[in-house]
């Protein structure tokens, strides 16, 4: 199973541009099933709960730590997965 953490490693978009890229993208986003986007959707809000309780809580140490951990979930856990959700979709 290949990851893809960016668009233009996603085969079916190597060779468009990242305006036509992105067309492509929000198409087959468009095109997922309801439990694909719920679970899209879970592990968003896996990732943004987090900093806004340390957010309301005013513990501004922890709330640096799990912005961090948030975006770097994002880039490694939530985008290869939504890519590979929508790489069916696109053929």
């Amino acid at each position: 199973m290949k990851l893809y953490f960016s668009s233009k490693d996603i085969p079916a978009l190597n060779e468009c541009s990242i305006q036509e890229r992105n067309e492509k993208i929000h198409t087959a986003q468009q095109k997922l099933t309801v439990p694909e986007k719920l679970l899209l959707n879970i592990l968003k809000l896996f990732l943004l709960v987090p900093p806004f309780i340390y957010l309301a809580r005013q513990d501004w140490g922890n709330l640096s730590v799990t912005l961090l951990i948030s975006l770097i979930g994002y880039g490694f856990a939530f985008r290869p997965i939504m890519f590979r959700m929508i790489e069916k979709k696109l053929k």
